[in-house]
């Protein structure tokens, strides 16, 4: 079983599919790369860096690790426009699994990879093999399914 949630990303200079949200420049690039060719995998930058000891799995729950997602279009909308990035930033919807921590208002993810983009500028690389949409009603029209969705408290889902 899998998730759908709703994110930003920053498209960064190749078209490659970068967090919105986090400051990457003290990182390797490839640690936070939404992956064009498969399963993007979390990692955990506290212990990638050694500010934390390793976590058992990712995301934990006593961390802020994990790929981040809303639960609707609607949350994703009325969020903030990303300011750590000087990208242009794109939005779609992401297929997430393995651990996922499920919140009010969205999820943090084991892996994921993206399958739709609202992108009217043509700036995801075409190596992504997602669905585009220049108009954000029709993104919404086709991928946002509230039925699908847990229902809105916390609990825990391994896939």
């Amino acid at each position: 079983m899998s998730l759908l949630g709703w994110r930003q990303w920053a498209v960064d200079g190749d078209g490659l599919l970068r967090p919105a949200w986090t400051p990457w420049s003290p990182f390797p690039t490839g640690l936070l790369l939404w992956r064009p060719d498969g399963l993007t995998e979390a990692c955990c930058l506290r212990t990638e860096t050694g500010r934390q000891a390793p976590h058992e799995r990712t995301p934990a729950d006593d961390c802020v690790c994990g790929l981040y997602a809303w639960r609707s279009s609607a949350l994703l909308a009325a969020a903030r426009r990303p300011r750590w990035t000087r990208y242009p930033c794109v939005v779609g919807v992401a297929r997430l699994g393995g651990r996922v921590i499920i919140a009010e208002r969205g999820y943090r993810a084991e892996r994921g990879y993206p399958v739709a983009v609202f992108d009217p500028r043509g700036r995801v690389s075409p190596r992504y093999p997602v669905a585009r949409y220049r108009r954000w009603s029709a993104l919404v029209a086709e991928w946002d399914d509230q039925g699908d969705q847990p229902p809105p408290h916390r609990t825990h889902s391994k896939h």
